[in-house]
Formats: C-alpha cells, sequence, structure tokens
C-alpha cells in the first residue's frame, strides 16, 4: 500500500529536491550508512515540524532507508521536534486484506491493547510504547502520545462514522493539526475520508447499506459494535491505486500552497495542515474530482 514517492513528484520539484539532498548527505551519515537520529532531528526541523505540533503521521520505513535502530530512532526523533508540548499520532489500523473481509470474520475481536497494527512496523511499535492511548476502532484505530493523546482517541466510535467528528482524524481536522506523509505519497492518506464522513450526501454508495456487527475488547469486557463498512466496488480505483488520481491531487496541493516537501533520509516527504487540506479536497470536489475520479 505504501508506494515510493519519486515517480509521482513533478520533474522539476525531484530535481530540485535531489539537489538538497545532495548537499545535506554530507552530514549525519553513519560509516556503515546508517541513518542517524541526529540527522532524523535536523532534517525533520528542516521540513519544518515544530514545538507544540500535533501531528498525523503515515510512514514508509523502507523509503526512508536503513535507519540506526530502526522505528524507535524515527518515533524519538519526531518527538524531539515537537517536544512534551506537542502530540504524535500514527494510525495503527488493523485491517486484514480489506475493512470487510476484517469485520466479516466471526472470531475477530479487536483489543486496543493487543491487536497489531498491520500498517507498517513504525506503527507497531509506537502503539506499543508507554502512555501511548489507542483509540477503539475494530479497523482504524489511531495511537497518539502527547497532552492531546486522550482527547484523540477517546471517542472514536461515538457518532457512529469511522471518521466523522467524534474520531481521532476529526478531531485532527477540528485542531488544525499537521498530516504528515513520511515517505510516502499522496495516495494512501486517510484523512480523505473525513470530508466523505462530514459530508455523506456528496458521497452515496461510499457504505455498504447494512452495517456490519462486530466485537471490540473495552474496559476488559467483549463488547459488540455496529460499524459502516466501505463498499469494496466503490473503492476500486480509489487514489492510493491510482498514479493519475495521485498525481492530480499531488499537483493541485502544490499548486494551492500549502505543502511543504523536504528529504527525510532516502525519500521525499511532506507535510501540511489539515484545514487547508479539507478546504482543497472541497474545492476539487466542486470540480468534479475526487479520490476516486478525476
Amino acid at each position: 500500500m505504501f508506494k515510493r514517492v519519486k515517480r509521482f513528484i513533478p520533474v522539476k520539484l525531484w530535481n530540485t529536491a535531489r539537489r538538497l539532498k545532495r548537499k545535506i548527505e554530507f552530514e549525519y551519515i553513519k560509516s556503515d550508512g546508517s541513518i542517524s537520529k541526529k540527522r532524523l532531528i535536523k532534517e525533520f526541523n528542516s521540513i519544518g515540524l515544530k514545538k507544540g505540533d500535533l501531528l498525523f503521521v503515515h510512514s514508509s520505513l523502507r523509503s526512508i532507508g536503513f535507519v540506526d535502530n530502526g522505528p524507535i530512532s524515527v518515533i524519538e526523533a519526531i518527538m524531539d521536534v515537537i517536544g512534551p508540548t506537542g502530540t504524535l499520532a500514527f494510525p495503527t489500523f488493523s485491517i486484514d486484506k480489506t475493512m470487510e473481509n476484517t469485520l466479516n470474520n466471526k472470531e475477530y475481536i479487536f483489543d486496543p491493547k493487543t491487536t497489531p497494527s498491520t500498517v507498517g512496523k513504525i506503527t507497531e511499535v509506537f502503539r506499543k510504547l508507554p502512555d501511548v492511548k489507542r483509540s477503539v476502532h475494530p479497523t482504524h484505530s489511531v495511537a497518539a502520545l502527547g497532552p492531546l493523546a486522550e482527547k484523540l482517541t477517546n471517542t472514536h466510535l461515538d457518532d457512529g462514522t469511522n471518521f466523522g467528528e467524534s474520531s481521532p482524524l476529526g478531531k485532527l481536522y477540528a485542531l488544525n493539526g499537521k498530516i504528515f506523509g513520511l515517505g510516502i505519497n499522496f495516495g494512501p492518506v486517510t484523512f480523505y475520508h473525513v470530508y466523505e464522513d462530514l459530508y455523506p450526501k456528496n458521497f452515496p454508495g461510499l457504505y455498504n447499506k447494512n452495517p456490519v456487527y462486530t466485537k471490540i475488547m473495552k474496559e476488559g469486557k467483549i463488547h459488540e459494535v455496529k460499524i459502516f463498512c466501505h463498499d469494496s466496488i466503490y473503492h476500486k480505483n480509489r487514489i492510493d491505486k491510482s498514479p493519475q488520481i495521485e498525481s492530480y491531487f499531488s499537483n493541485f496541493f502544490q499548486s494551492e500552497n500549502i505543502v511543504e516537501m523536504g528529504f527525510i533520509g532516502k525519500s521525499l516527504s511532506w507535510w501540511l495542515n489539515a484545514k487547508n487540506m479539507f478546504d482543497s479536497i472541497n474545492k476539487l470536489f466542486y470540480k468534479e474530482k475526487t479520490i476516486y475520479k478525476i
């Protein structure tokens, strides 16, 4: 699901980024070729992450390159940059092939304490850290660490939608946090679904008509919950599966001047504010452009 960025970035931007990469590669490279935590801190600062940020991170460790001490160095470097007043969040989705396949497994019980994340090594290491809070959602949980962690994660299912106002991503929008694509392009970004869940009438057929009942573990007890599942046919040509749609959205976000980009390790990465992204998605909708068709 996580793809390298290079093939989708406009040529001029890519060449500029390559020159920047060569300039900084002389610093903080260890003798074995690995990327140090010190270098990561420098690059996170250079891309515009700041003390006190509320940061939601989609990540690909493989794209960054070989990091000394692996995922924990990435997490610690980000936390060093955003500081004790900042809040760091990652998706800790637990999906077996598809959302529908996961929810239809009658043996499946989501437990926020033990159910593994299936969206990358960094997210799996992060969810196990002390003081990390994880939202209760059978397929699209979010884990967070910092002053806003409890607020982000404590009401995920309260309004009956997966990405609505009560969800961590809905709250990220309300708080205007930063969405950070660490080693990924603009395809596998869950925040697009916030717009859909806040304006469901704009996307008829997005969800299957009938909800699925599945089990979760909450406060030591098993509960049955009702979940609306994305329609697999509707999502067949989604942005994360279409280089053409991804490229269109990438170019549009850049044309709106809402994106900050820079190299983290070996991969071009980016961030933007949630409200800016939401407003751009809204503009594209009224141009009849969505993450399903352009």
